[in-house]
């Protein structure tokens, strides 16, 4: 019987070998720098990886140590074969010129039917539908009515921050934005008056840390996450349709779930309307189910962006007239994936900002001398006065430029491509690293790259946004960008206005992501003083 054990065991280990290097030679045949491969990581940047010494999204930096000068780099993760590109042309095809060629991005499903259903997880058509729908979501008009929801949000923070300034205490700036970033999402997207700051054990809060994974809360560690994503990616069939994986913690996916078909029913019964998140879907649902097209004008108007990516246009002609069955799981589906959007990584940019703000106090007191001339002590936050905050956005955006979160950015091949001016064709199928951390950093893209100046996003000195990464580039950049900045704004006006921010003891001089990826080594140790009259 042992030995029976013995060879059953050898046996698994002989197939698992085959499978995971039965591509190393991949790159072989290509004109491509790779990073060598070994069993059972691949290249070892993955093996680090696993073993905690690198993040997912330090990836494409960490392997590109080796080729600093390469355009395009092979590297493996486990037995997939992918690559790397390091050069603006090559990165300007791939996420806008040639997006016909990768419209998709990665995805990452598992047995739970909501989760398959994130924007981020559809492909094809069906994501170019999605895209179209939450399109009409965000315009000005829609984040005007949501924006009373928000401020109130943030009305919270200011008699929050105003008691902290009392005590004398030392407070994680990016966990106290995080109660006002979710505060807002309760408030504006599920039409939940929730106030964090009174009480931050509510259940709300608590289910939310625990549905982001955040350290302390979650119920399965890192590595077992890990370990599912990683059987999940190797062996789909086994992973999703034998041991039914559920990456997601199911006990607070079923309370937010529970939360937004309640929410959903009442309102189709009632017709009662708050025109929050769930009012806005619902009326983008109809028009769809109706053939009618969304209003993107405002949308595409405000985005900002250079004439090269304004010039790129997604084809939606498949998706014209196509309706959508399943209105609630359509809508569940939507509604999380704006809170998973909009709740840890707008805590983060908020918590980078005010790292920026206690080492550059020169620069805070230019921040807080426009919120006066634009609000004064008490005037009402409003639209259009968050809409005159012109240096307030530059020093947001330089604080995102100098802290990124986003070095690269995926995308999956969808037919066979041809990179132009080499012999490299990437096949269907393969994923692709867009490394964007590199034009951040180059003074070709900014004015006073190598060091922190909000003047580098001055339209009068050029700044090339491509070298600005945050929230993507593309059609499949980040829809929320706006709401993103929007909270963001209403944020620093309220902590501010009547109120300085000083370095805590133990800020460091920069910021690192922790392995969970929703915090910083260290956090962000910070004191609040009361201005004087």
């Amino acid at each position: 019987m042992l030995l029976e054990i013995v060879l059953f065991f050898i046996l698994l280990f002989i197939l698992a070998y085959y499978f995971i290097t039965k591509d190393f030679q991949y790159f072989a045949s290509q004109p491509v720098p790779v990073s060598t491969p070994s069993f059972p990581f691949g290249s070892s940047v993955i093996k680090k990886m696993m073993t905690g010494q690198v993040a997912f999204t330090d990836i494409a930096s960490d392997t590109l140590k080796n080729f600093p000068n390469e355009k395009i780099v092979g590297y493996f993760m486990f037995q997939s074969p992918r690559y790397i590109i390091n050069d603006l042309e090559l990165a300007k095809r791939i996420l806008i010129k040639d997006f016909e060629y990768f419209t998709d991005r990665p995805a990452f499903n598992d047995a739970d039917p909501i989760n398959n259903q994130f924007m981020t997880n559809l492909t094809g058509a069906e994501w170019k539908r999605m895209r179209v729908l939450m399109s009409g979501v965000f315009t000005s008009g829609r984040l005007r009515l949501m924006l009373p929801y928000i401020a109130e949000s943030g009305d919270n923070l200011a008699k929050y921050v105003d008691k902290i300034s009392q005590e004398g205490k030392t407070i994680d700036m990016k966990d106290t934005f995080g109660l006002l970033t979710l505060d807002s999402i309760a408030t504006a997207g599920f039409g939940i008056e929730n106030n964090s700051f009174d009480d931050l054990n509510n259940v709300f809060r608590m289910k939310a840390l625990a549905l982001v994974g955040a350290k302390g809360y979650a119920k399965q560690g890192i590595v077992a996450v890990m370990l599912k994503t990683l059987l999940i990616n190797a062996c789909p069939k086994l992973g999703i349709d034998i041991l039914k994986f559920k990456v997601m913690d199911q006990d607070a996916m079923g309370f937010f779930v529970d939360v937004i078909r309640k929410t959903y029913k009442q309102r189709k019964t009632t017709n009662q309307k708050r025109n929050d998140l769930i009012d806005v879907l619902l009326e983008e649902l109809n028009k769809s189910n109706k053939g009618e097209k969304a209003d993107t004008t405002e949308t595409n108007k405000d985005k900002d962006i250079d004439e090269f990516e304004a010039n790129a246009a997604m084809d939606t002609s498949e998706v014209k007239g196509m309706s959508f069955e399943d209105e609630e799981i359509v809508l569940v589906a939507n509604a999380l994936i704006f809170f998973f959007a909009g709740f840890d990584t707008t805590s983060l940019g908020l918590g980078m900002a005010c790292h920026k703000l206690c080492i550059y106090e020169d620069l805070q007191e230019a921040v807080h001398d426009e919120i006066m001339d634009v609000f004064g002590k008490d005037g009402k936050v409003t639209f259009d006065k968050l809409s005159e905050l012109k240096y307030m956005d530059r020093f947001i955006n330089e604080s995102l430029r100098s802290t990124t979160v986003v070095p690269q950015l995926e995308r999956l091949c969808t037919k066979n491509y041809k990179l132009p001016g080499t012999d490299i064709v990437i096949p269907k199928g393969r994923v692709v690293n867009v490394y964007t951390q590199g034009f951040a950093e180059s003074e070709e893209f900014f004015v006073n790259a190598k060091q922190f100046d909000p003047e580098n996003f001055n339209p009068e000195n050029n700044p090339n946004k491509f070298g600005f990464s945050s929230f993507g580039h593309g059609p499949r950049n980040c829809i929320g960008m706006r709401y993103a900045m929007l909270v963001i704004k209403v944020g620093l006006v309220n902590l501010l206005r009547n109120h300085k921010i000083k370095r805590g003891v133990g800020m460091k001089d920069s910021l690192q992501l922790t392995m969970e990826m929703n915090h910083f080594e260290g956090g962000v140790p910070a004191t609040i003083h009361r201005r004087e009259d």
